[in-house]
């Protein structure tokens, strides 16, 4: 790895094909991208009662931009580069796509929610901090963690009994 470009100008060192391998995978990416974008510019109208520990911590939504950028990007990434070690693995990517965009959706149907009903954010921001990551961790413990941990549980065991099954 002599250079970070080779003779072509590429980036050798990344080794990404960047073909449209399945454009159903690449539509979910996008819808990804697209929601996350959604929420980011939704929360900057109810900031005072925005949950994001991120944003709790920092008290600015620049890291959860950039955060959220930083997500989609790899996820690109990821996809461009079209190595997957396992059937496991893909399962993991795509269940993880899945997941945040319905985990994201339900952000922005909060945010939504809060624009159109002031009382909601007025409700929100007499919370403190603790009181809203405590919120957030439970609904991403209930709505994320927990089927993700069911999920993956079922996947290995169907991968371990599958090659004794016939067809």
């Amino acid at each position: 790895m002599g250079s970070l470009f080779d003779v072509n100008g590429s980036f050798e060192w990344i080794n990404l094909n960047m073909k449209i391998t399945s454009k159903t995978l690449f539509y979910l990416i996008n819808i990804f991208f697209i929601i996350n974008m959604i929420d980011f510019f939704t929360a900057l109208f109810i900031l005072g009662g925005e949950s994001n520990p991120v944003y709790l911590m920092t008290g600015s939504m620049m890291p959860v931009f950039i955060l959220k950028i930083g997500m989609s990007v790899l996820l690109y990434y990821v996809y461009f580069r079209d190595r997957y070690k396992t059937r496991f693995m893909l399962f993991n990517y795509i269940y993880l796509i899945c997941i945040g965009i319905f985990m994201v959706s339900f952000g922005v149907y909060s945010n939504v929610i809060g624009i159109m009903n002031n009382e909601v954010v007025e409700t929100a921001s007499s919370l403190s901090n603790e009181e809203k990551k405590a919120y957030y961790y439970s609904v991403m413990l209930w709505l994320m963690i927990i089927p993700y941990i069911i999920s993956m549980i079922a996947f290995k065991i169907y991968d371990i009994t599958e090659k004794n099954i016939r067809y």
